[in-house]
């Protein structure tokens, strides 16, 4: 790794390789100096976590067709809190046939202003819109749609957050499919040899690093076998490590319609609570008849969300159980902290350095959201020139996916000031931007800290409040 060093007006050159081991000890002019930081309870907006809003294709529904998002509904969904969108592609037209050009053109079109606008999408897609028994396609029809989706999903990773699984079954739900790929069992339904390729084919033609998310835990244990992820396996690529959750009948039952086995309830949501460590648990509510009460109410649904860390959940439905939240006083809570949220505690900053000299920085972060990250960014410490504004960075080798919830962790990073670095006084900061080096300057998509008067909104960066004077 290398000490990366920008200026406003020119990249220098950064062959300056950073040491992680601690280096030689500090003297005593350069004893670290401490600082602590308040936290926030404001509603904060962060990448890939929280509630979503979401846009529907469907050809099928000629008494209310679907209007393309423009920029300024895309932009709107910021404006409402919250920073992803569910992209819901209907394809009746296409059970039989290729997707169209214009077809391909319209999902092109969505992502692109999902990138402008500064969201990560959701995508899913389904051949009809229910009702159950609804027709799907054949696995061979789907193989060839997800061939030609290939192209989009690739130049379009930066804005992909994870791909719900989709197109079998009612509404893509993985239920009632007309073509074979769900078997009857006691208690519920069983994914076979079509699902599995179907799978397969998912995660061949995403971008390795992203994930696809199921209906129902069942079909992850009938696919990867009955022990969750652990720390070893997470984030690997393989098969297991891609496979997330999202349930569309949060509380509306005991078993939630279906989505958990009866009799094995208890197994599948302990499963999840460990597996959704690292990787999203998304989805929505459905209901609020008889049945749902004794579930939708905010003990319950706050009890239930943080067990099976909820990292991302539908805005518009149901808009009774929304609303319910909303009256019983827990929406604020849920807003704050469904995924991730990050909180810094304290750092530790020497108070000055010779340029060349060994250089540590520390700090310590709290996650105090129900989940985690699930894909891949970078952490950096910035050391910005007060004067000139030219920028020194230093790569962390933590982590931020390994920041779990509830728990508090010290990160350090270690290196060589730059030998031509000038004198004077620098500005510490914190920056966790996107991986995509197309989104990496972007302030939209670079994580904020839940604290006071830490955050600047232009450079996307978070200040330590702290300052390291250089010397020659």
């Amino acid at each position: 790794m290398h000490l990366h060093i920008r200026s406003p007006r020119l990249h220098l050159a950064a062959g300056l390789l950073v040491c992680l081991c601690l280096g030689p000890l500090l003297s005593a002019a350069d004893a670290p100096a401490t600082k602590t930081y308040q936290a926030s309870d404001e509603l904060i907006l962060n990448p890939e976590r929280g509630f979503f809003l979401g846009f529907e294709y469907n050809p099928a529904r000629r008494n209310r067709p679907s209007q393309p998002p423009t920029l300024e509904t895309m932009r709107a969904i910021r404006d409402k809190g919250m920073t992803i969108v569910h992209l819901n592609y209907m394809m009746p037209d296409f059970r039989e046939a290729p997707l169209s050009p214009e077809f391909l053109t319209r999902i092109a079109a969505d992502l692109t202003l999902t990138r402008e606008a500064g969201l990560k999408a959701i995508p899913r897609f389904a051949y009809n819109s229910g009702p159950i028994g609804a027709p799907d396609a054949s696995l061979e029809r789907m193989v060839g749609h997800l061939d030609q989706l290939k192209p989009l999903f690739q130049a379009n990773a930066d804005v992909i957050a994870f791909v719900e699984a989709g197109f079998a079954g009612a509404w893509g739900e993985w239920h009632s499919s007309t073509n074979g790929f769900f078997d009857r069992i006691p208690g519920g339904t069983s994914i076979n040899d079509r699902t599995r390729a179907l799978v397969s084919k998912l995660l061949e033609v995403l971008p390795k690093d992203r994930t696809i998310a199921l209906r129902c835990p069942r079909f992850k244990l009938q696919i990867t076998g009955p022990e969750p992820l652990t720390p070893q396996e997470a984030f690997t690529g393989t098969l297991k490590s891609r496979l997330g959750a999202h349930n569309d009948c949060l509380l509306a039952t005991e078993d939630d319609m279906g989505t958990y086995t009866s009799g094995s309830m208890d197994k599948e949501k302990d499963f999840l609570h460990q597996d959704n460590l690292f990787v999203p648990q998304g989805g929505e509510t459905c209901s609020v008849q008889p049945a749902a009460q004794p579930f939708i109410g905010c003990a319950n649904s706050l009890k239930e969300m943080a067990y099976l860390r909820y990292s991302v959940l539908n805005s518009s439905y149901h808009r009774g159980v929304l609303d319910g939240w909303v009256a019983g006083g827990c929406m604020p809570e849920i807003q704050r902290r469904m995924g991730y949220r990050f909180r810094l505690v304290g750092s530790s900053v020497p108070g000055t350095v010779k340029a060349g000299g060994a250089l540590r920085v520390s700090f310590t972060v709290a996650n105090d959201g129900w989940a985690n990250l699930y894909n891949p960014r970078p952490v950096e410490v910035v050391l910005r020139n007060a004067a000139t504004r030219q920028e020194f960075r230093l790569p962390v080798k933590s982590d931020p996916r390994s920041w779990m919830p509830g728990e508090t962790k010290t990160v350090e990073a270690a290196g060589n000031m730059p030998a031509g670095a000038p004198a004077g006084s620098y500005e510490v900061l914190l920056h966790l931007p996107d991986a995509a080096p197309g989104l990496r300057n972007r302030a939209e998509y670079s994580i904020r800290f839940a604290n006071q008067g830490l955050w600047e909104p232009s450079t996307g960066m978070n200040s330590l409040q702290q300052t390291i004077q250089v010397r020659r």
